[in-house]
């Protein structure tokens, strides 16, 4: 499994586990109808039944998958710094504006599409 792969189904565990605190909110848990996130083309092959099993699986396996995110969001920090300890301290420098002016533009581009989408709902 990819990293990538890795990260969406940790991200659907940590949904599943979220939907499932609010929805038994109060109830009994095995009253509490199981809610999650199905995997990709699922939602219109799959009865409720299989549904509720499916959520079930998610729910056995989300600690697990929680636990191994944060070792792997550990080993990436540790590799990360590590990395840049090769730098020198003009290099470090040079990095440091390099970063903030990518935040820089990131920040940029996101304001002038919400002022796009302002722009074009006043229209409507």
């Amino acid at each position: 499994m990819n990293r990538g792969s890795f990260r969406k189904l940790v991200a659907a565990a940590l949904v599943l586990m979220a939907s499932l605190v609010m929805t038994a909110g109060g109830q009994d848990k095995q009253e509490a109808k199981k809610k999650g996130r199905l995997p990709a083309y699922y939602a219109d092959i799959v009865t409720d039944a299989q549904r509720q099993q499916i959520y079930a699986v998610q729910e056995k396996y989300a600690k697990t998958l929680t636990a191994l995110q944060d070792q792997i969001d550990t080993i990436e920090k540790q590799r990360d710094a590590e990395i840049e300890g090769v730098l020198d301290a003009q290099q470090k420098a040079r990095l440091k504006a390099v970063k903030a002016d990518a935040v820089a533009r990131k920040a940029k581009a996101a304001a002038e599409k919400k002022a796009a989408e302002v722009k074009g709902s006043a229209k409507k």
